[in-house]
């Protein structure tokens, strides 16, 4: 068994605070390009008009260090850990003093409120907030954390369903996509990432998969299941043929990539969750190696900042 290895938690707290910044205001590569190149494809006058102003906000925002759009999102953490590495010392301390930080200095609007009063924090931590998701992979040998600042827009037409057992697998799950799509209309800031969960025991879960499946890279790439695979890509090209379009105008561009996870269930329940993410899809990604090097995957130009690790 190798022995343990630590990660200081005020470390990961840096890093922290300086992707989230980042990400309010620079877009990974991958959903950049989407972007450019559907601008370019886009044959709807009024899809492409629309597309072109977001590229030319990308442009501003990136110039001028500005945030991409004005709900610049509650901060969300997904941490993964291999099996021979910890992080010592508070975590979740650490990481609401990134967003308190982040939400002064990038700046992040003040959203974060009580559900019941409107009481707003002023400063995004709060009853709860920022929600941090930790998962154990034995497939790694860094910790992996993902920074997300994400908007209200795309999760309120979010959704799940628990269809009655023995219901066609296929069929359903390519209705429910459809028609989750289809009712946002594009009010979820289209084009979207589509997040996609079959399975699961525990819609909760169900739900945490579907958001997990949308910061898959690089974007619209396939599931190693072949099966999954292929449904990925009807799933992406029935979305995209539903002729929505960026923000609902109309267009063949609806969809700039749409991932599908799964996850095993009990034999009587089959939960599909569906989860959007708009057309400014923030989030940032990096890896944090034992011997403290740190790799950011999503905006390279940031390892000028941590050039030796610790």
């Amino acid at each position: 068994m190798a022995a343990m290895q630590v990660i200081q938690a005020d470390f990961l707290g840096k890093v922290s605070y300086l992707m989230l910044q980042h990400a309010s205001k620079v877009l990974p590569p991958g959903v950049e390009e989407a972007i450019r190149r559907a601008a370019a494809e886009e044959p709807n006058s009024k899809g492409k008009a629309y597309l072109e102003a977001m590229v030319r906000n990308m442009e501003v925002s990136r110039a001028r260090g500005v945030p991409l759009c004005q709900d610049t999102g509650v901060p969300m953490f997904y941490l993964d850990l291999p099996p021979a590495l910890a992080v010592e010392g508070d975590v979740r301390a650490e990481l609401e003093e990134a967003t308190r930080k982040a939400t002064r200095d990038a700046p992040l609007r003040q959203q974060v409120t009580h559900p019941l009063t409107n009481v707003n924090s002023g400063d995004n931590v709060g009853w709860g907030a920022p929600p941090i998701f930790v998962n154990y992979n034995n497939r790694i040998d860094y910790l992996e954390l993902l920074a997300v600042p994400r908007g209200g827009g795309a999760e309120i037409k979010s959704s799940a369903v628990v269809p009655i057992p023995g219901a066609p697998k296929e069929s359903t799950i390519l209705k429910t996509v459809l028609d989750a799509v289809a009712m946002a209309g594009g009010e979820n800031c289209s084009p979207n990432i589509v997040g996609v969960a079959v399975g699961g025991f525990g819609i909760d879960f169900t739900e945490y998969l579907a958001r997990r499946a949308i910061y898959r890279e690089p974007l619209n790439s396939r599931h190693e299941d072949p099966q999954v695979a292929a449904l990925e890509e009807k799933l992406f090209r029935a979305v995209n043929n539903l002729g929505i379009g960026p923000l609902g105008v109309g267009g063949k561009t609806t969809c700039l990539g749409l991932h599908m996870e799964i996850a095993g269930c009990h034999s009587a329940v089959f939960p599909i969750a569906v989860s959007f993410y708009c057309w400014s899809a923030r989030f940032s990604r990096a890896r944090i190696y034992p011997d403290g090097r740190v790799q950011f995957v999503t905006h390279p130009e940031l390892n000028k900042e941590f050039p030796h690790g610790t």
